[in-house]
């Protein structure tokens, strides 16, 4: 019961600090490190469900992102429809997309399966790059879409500020990580882990694999829509070799795997340290030396990797653990 009381007194603390944030901070440049910490962990977050509790190593998954920022920005620009009916229908669509690629890709197994991801992205990528028009929405290939302003309203996520950007990412991080929560400790969450941990004993023990793998597939991917759709509000604009690119994908793969691929709090914890980290290496060396700060920032990724290849929260749970055993044993002497 402490430790139940402790662990609710400490989110009840990270979530005060989280709403008053922006009453502390007013210079928009620093509330954008948070944005974009905030964004990260919640896609991060998304990824985990598949590639995490799944063990899926989907390392094409931002085409979901992708699909979910084009969808609601055409809705919105040709439309007039509000981003948030648009991210609703693209996370459905992105979902369905899900449905039928997982129905023929995780058939497939390990390096195989991956790869088949990563050509699913590319695939998708190169169509967008290619068409100036797509179902009859003018999409301009490779030039992206501007989105046009249309009045700062809620109605139309468009704000002149960074502060009600804040609290949109901030609401949709608490609900990722809410669904998150919901599935690791449900019976889902346990049919998932058993087929992370051994697909074959799991099927025989009569775990329904491509059922939960597909559903998992679903939920991660419309998660990664919504990002998308958020992403094209905040930024005006969306750029088909930065929302469908496949770095985007692996950047979000190595937040979860660095932090503790398959923990709840392992993707957010990492997210919240390398996503401003690699947004102040680019502010601070991307104009002394071009390439110089991807150079470090993949530098620290690698000895991340090589030094706590378990991932940085089980590494410091197991530290707590350690420590708090230690201290017992010390009060019983």
């Amino acid at each position: 019961m402490k430790k139940l009381n402790l662990k609710s007194g400490f989110l009840i603390v990270i979530s005060v600090i989280g709403l008053c944030l922006p009453l502390f901070v007013s210079n928009p440049y620093t509330l954008q490190y948070f944005i974009s910490m905030l964004l990260f962990g919640y896609l991060a977050t998304s990824w985990n469900i598949i590639g995490g509790y799944a063990g899926q190593m989907a390392n094409g998954n931002g085409v979901y992102f992708g699909i979910g920022a084009y969808v609601s920005t055409c809705l919105f620009t040709y439309n007039n429809l509000s981003p948030w009916a648009g991210m609703l229908i693209g996370g459905a669509i992105s979902a369905l997309v899900a449905l039928g690629l997982g129905r023929l890709t995780f058939r497939l197994s390990g390096t195989y399966f991956t790869m088949a991801t990563v050509a699913c992205l590319h695939l998708i990528r190169l169509l967008v790059m290619s068409n100036q028009y797509l179902f009859g929405y003018e999409i301009r290939g490779a030039q992206g879409i501007v989105l046009p302003w249309k009045g700062e309203s809620i109605i139309n996520m468009q704000f002149t500020g960074k502060v009600e950007y804040y609290y949109i990412i901030l609401a949709f991080f608490v609900i990722g990580v809410l669904v998150s929560y919901h599935i690791k400790t449900s019976k889902d969450g346990y049919y998932l882990s058993a087929i992370n941990t051994n697909q074959e004993a799991a099927s025989s023990l009569g775990v329904n694999v491509m059922h939960m793998k597909l559903k998992a597939s679903c939920i991660s991917a419309f998660m990664m829509a919504i990002g998308g759709t958020f992403y094209a509000q905040l930024y005006s604009m969306i750029d088909p070799s930065r929302v469908l690119g496949y770095d985007l994908s692996i950047q979000i793969m190595l937040y979860a795997a660095v932090g503790g691929r398959g923990t709840l709090a392992g993707p957010i914890i990492a997210a919240f340290l390398l996503s401003p980290l690699n947004d102040i290496l680019r502010g601070t060396l991307g104009t002394t030396v071009s390439g110089l700060a991807l150079v470090i920032y993949g530098l620290v990724m690698m000895l991340m990797v090589y030094f706590i290849p378990q991932g940085l929260w089980p590494f410091l749970r197991d530290k707590l653990s350690r420590a708090e055993l230690k201290a017992q044993t010390a009060e019983r002497k």
